[in-house]
């Protein structure tokens, strides 16, 4: 990096490593790049560890986790299944506890924490579903983890990038989202 920071990135599962080397290794290259499934404990530990090594210290975390099974995203929420539900909750929410308490012993001079999160955790979004949900308890893990890691001067937010228009936008972001214009500022008539 142009003013000295040595990054580090994850990937879960092999099938994404190539994605994630071939982007570092054309734009960053020299940056440690490490799997992380956050559904498995020991590697979430290993990917600390190795950063330890590394680095000896951290001074941010960007966790820019989150998956719900397609099947949970259509149709009604009330369908979502519990396997769906826990998956969607674990990987998308849980995982920003993990990594944060992984990082802390790391950030002992204090640091900053960034998660993702989405306006679907505020209000109903069709095609969203049980991710609503995840969000929104994310967006509550930040709050209880803020009062935990403040005192050891490591802040942690999440931000919303807002909606941006892709091949998913209108079945994503329903249909308040469908014209060119809205998708690109931003304004927005919720329905719920």
């Amino acid at each position: 990096m142009k003013r000295g920071a040595r990054l580090a990135f994850t990937y879960q599962g092999e099938r994404l490593k190539e994605n994630v080397e071939s982007l570092t290794s054309s734009e960053m290259p020299g940056s440690l790049v490490l799997p992380c499934d956050v559904t498995k404990s020991e590697e979430v530990a290993e990917t600390f560890e190795r950063t330890k090594q590394e680095f000896g210290k951290l001074d941010f975390l960007i966790h820019s986790i989150a998956f719900a099974p397609r099947e949970a995203l259509d149709g009604e929420y009330l369908a979502t299944t519990r396997d769906a539900f826990l998956t969607a909750l674990e990987i998308s929410a849980y995982s920003l506890a993990q990594v944060a308490r992984a990082a802390t012993p790391l950030m002992a001079e204090g640091g900053s924490i960034v998660t993702m999160t989405y306006y679907g955790a505020e209000k109903v979004v069709g095609g969203y579903n049980v991710m609503g949900v995840a969000k929104a308890a994310l967006e509550a893990s930040v709050r209880y983890l803020a009062a935990d890691l403040g005192p050891r001067n490591i802040r942690i937010n999440a931000i919303s990038a807002g909606p941006l228009q892709n091949a998913f936008s209108p079945r994503r972001l329903g249909p308040q989202y469908d014209d060119e214009a809205s998708c690109r500022t931003g304004t927005v008539t919720p329905q719920c």
